[in-house]
């Protein structure tokens, strides 16, 4: 009897140490490892070199995290698939969204943007004598834009007063190959967005653009999920904010944007 109450004992001793061993494996040890914040950006803008996603903003993102102890892990998404990963919680985070009311019921903007936006107006080379950024040579054309894209009431008042067709388009490579094959006559656009579009295809025509001075410039935030477990669990918006708000005064967002060939926000001024 006293034999098997010893091993009885071992038994479930054995079994504890099993359970706590996992347990302990599960967990990050403190110190030893960063929890890893999943952050999805618009695909139609990825870059990839060395097998890394490179530009401003990723950049932007891992600085950020990195400054409150985050790791970051980057996914490329077409915007439909971004927005509702946000929404249900599957992302934590979204980098280079412009602000929408809609978007506000399932995450956080947080207060400061990380880049704007300026828009151009690209036409195929073979029609650069019918049209240029003067509102009087968009009458009557078709424009295309991308869907959701707001460049603010006066270019909606030029293209009424000029009776502008205008048309909106999921994505940036649909833009493209639309002016491509004549089906615009023109497009307006975020200048590095549409021009990395065209670097992906192979198209027949080559593009000239021209600055709008009537259009807004527009600012990109990074967006936290409200149904995220780890954003809920680490007051990931709150700690995010307060990083950002550190990398601006300090100006290592202006720093990060020089070392791309780019300005923060002058880029626009026209």
């Amino acid at each position: 009897m006293e034999k098997y109450n010893r091993l009885f004992t071992y038994s479930v001793l054995a079994i504890v140490s099993v359970i706590f061993s996992n347990t302990l494996q599960s967990e990050p040890i403190a110190g030893t490892k960063k929890q890893i914040v999943n952050v999805g950006f618009m695909s139609s803008i990825k870059r990839v070199d060395e097998g890394k996603y490179v530009g401003a903003l990723p950049d932007i993102m891992r600085a950020t995290a990195s400054e409150v102890n985050f790791d970051v892990k980057l996914q490329p998404m077409p915007i439909k698939r971004l927005l509702k990963s946000l929404e249900v919680g599957r992302l934590d985070a979204v980098i280079g969204l412009f602000k929408r009311q809609e978007r506000e019921v399932y995450a956080d903007y947080l207060a400061l943007p990380i880049g704007w936006v300026c828009a151009n107006l690209f036409v195929p080379v073979t029609k650069n004598q019918q049209i240029s950024g003067l509102p009087a040579s968009f009458s009557p054309k078709r424009i295309g834009m991308l869907r959701g894209a707001n460049w603010g009431q006066r270019l909606t008042d030029v293209f009424t007063e000029h009776q502008v067709s205008k048309t909106d388009v999921a994505s940036y490579s649909v833009l493209a190959k639309m002016l491509d094959k004549g089906r615009f006559d023109a497009v307006v656009a975020s200048t590095d967005a549409f021009q990395s579009a065209v670097n992906k295809l192979d198209l027949k025509h080559q593009f000239i653009n021209f600055p709008l001075s009537n259009t807004n410039s527009l600012a990109m935030y990074i967006l936290v999920s409200k149904h995220s477990k780890l954003a809920q669990q680490t007051q990931l918006a709150v700690k995010l904010s307060q990083s950002l708000d550190t990398l601006t005064n300090n100006d290592t967002i202006r720093q990060i944007y020089r070392r791309h060939n780019k300005t923060f926000d002058e880029h626009c001024i026209k």
